[in-house]
């Protein structure tokens, strides 16, 4: 039951984590950003070839590193919502990826963390222990269909979708 509050927590939260994100990090396009929260900095990007060198770059300077790619044709992806648990199950970072890479500097200790592409969610364990090498995480989702509008749930075909009152 706390799986399915968290992934609807989640579902809900995207849009706005990304109006979040965007009132919090008004910046130029093309420009990196290190964030800062609850102890944790972080920093998404890649799109484009100078963007995504510059990213790769600066990997070693992070403990965790995840990259987005299309299962289909391993292009990169973004807008990848990432949400990452404590060992107490409590959400400590919440992030709409800005491209294909999204790097963390976790404190030690367990994490979950839940990603979710269109209709698709992973989970992964993630463990940072003081002299642990970094985590390297390559997730593969399958494409969005042109005009998705990014629904886990579809309505029933054949019937009138359902009146709100």
């Amino acid at each position: 039951m706390r799986a399915f509050m968290a992934i609807c927590f989640l579902i809900l939260s995207s849009a706005a984590l990304a109006a979040a994100n965007d009132a919090a990090a008004p910046s130029q396009a093309g420009t990196l950003k290190l964030r800062q929260l609850n102890g944790i900095s972080y920093i998404s990007g890649g799109v484009g070839l100078e963007e995504a060198a510059t990213m790769r770059g600066m990997a070693r300077q992070f403990n965790v590193r995840m990259h987005f790619v299309d299962s289909n044709d391993n292009s990169a992806l973004s807008d990848v919502t990432v949400t990452l648990f404590n060992a107490r199950r409590e959400i400590v970072l919440l992030v709409l990826s800005e491209g294909p890479y999204l790097y963390l500097n976790l404190p030690r200790g367990a994490y979950r963390a839940v990603i979710r592409y269109g209709g698709s969610i992973v989970s992964r364990s993630i463990a940072v222990t003081e002299n642990s090498a970094a985590v390297d995480l390559l997730l593969r989702f399958p494409a969005m269909p042109a005009g998705s509008d990014n629904l886990i749930a579809r309505p029933v075909q054949g019937q009138p979708p359902a009146k709100l009152r």
